[in-house]
């Protein structure tokens, strides 16, 4: 019976229950400190992933309990695919904000051209995968539903790709940072930023004020709190990176294919990298790292 269902398998009901809980706590969470911090711009991107993973476990509960029901199989397939390039664009702005803080001067791409570009990228793949999920959706025959898989996958390697190529251009940056190698002269050398301790939210963000006397290297300006959105950024990239990874090879291979009818794989390498990448940006999130919009000194 198993091999006639769509996955391949029947979803474990408990397994699907338990990942609905995870991302509905990470999300509830991530609302809270959103609106704590008055981060409103992670609701379209951070927020919104969280709950698309939310939507897509749910759908693969109701595959566990009816497992012939296409809407199901779809409402699980398209949302765990899609869901994760929101995520991907909130952490492209939180760079940039990093950027702009530690020093433009160390990165070959203007803060406001490093986010435009790479959240562009992501909605590229945003919409790729959008037609490719209602392509398979809407087939009416296994070929129309694998092209739409295919179409998919393509999605899913334009976000690969520039996730990879984010990696590149954040190695670059942070080694020029530390090795004191600006692309290009300060905007206004006299009107440099230095690093000043404050009281409340300003002293748990390290916030950044002027001086006119004293330079400071873009190293110096990597504070304790800098450093920790630094640490939270690379592990959620690793974890989006090896769910990339996984989903190519899994759609690539058909809905046939030895990965996709893998429940294991999909939990271990999908649903459990992708509710780790939300909790760590739950520990480690830009409102307490971070601040944007909210501080009064740090620069824009």
């Amino acid at each position: 019976m198993a091999d006639d269902t769509p996955y391949g398998y029947v979803p474990t009901l408990w397994i699907c229950i338990l990942f609905v809980v995870l991302y509905s706590l990470t999300s509830a969470t991530h609302i809270a400190q959103a609106s704590y911090y008055r981060m409103w711009w992670l609701f379209p991107t951070l927020v919104t992933g969280a709950v698309g993973e939310i939507i897509g476990w749910a759908g693969r509960t109701w595959s566990s309990q009816n497992v012939q029901n296409d809407n199901a199989f779809y409402m699980n397939i398209c949302c765990t695919i899609i869901a994760p390039s929101f995520m991907t664009a909130a952490m492209f702005i939180m760079m940039g904000r990093i950027i702009n803080l530690v020093g433009p001067e160390y990165s070959r791409l203007r803060p406001r051209t490093y986010s435009i570009l790479f959240i562009t990228a992501d909605l590229i793949a945003l919409c790729v995968q959008s037609v490719g999920g209602a392509a398979a959706a809407s087939a009416e025959t296994p070929e129309g539903s694998e092209r739409g898989a295919n179409i998919m996958v393509a999605g899913i390697i334009v976000q690969m790709a520039a996730i990879t190529i984010y990696c590149i251009v954040q190695g670059d940056y942070l080694w020029r940072v530390m090795t004191n190698r600006p692309v290009r002269p300060r905007a206004n050398a006299s009107d440099v930023e230095l690093i000043t301790p404050r009281s409340g939210l300003e002293n748990a963000s390290n916030t950044m004020t002027h001086d006119k006397n004293q330079a400071v290297s873009g190293r110096a300006r990597i504070t304790p709190n800098i450093k920790n959105m630094l640490i939270g950024l690379a592990i959620a990239t690793v974890f989006i990176y090896v769910r990339s990874i996984y989903r190519t090879i899994e759609l690539l291979g058909g809905w046939n294919g030895a990965v996709f009818v893998n429940e294991h794989l999909f939990n271990a390498l999908d649903g459990m990298p992708i509710f780790m990448a939300l909790f760590v940006l739950n520990i480690f999130h830009p409102g307490r790292f971070i601040p944007i919009g909210k501080e009064r000194n740090a620069v824009a």
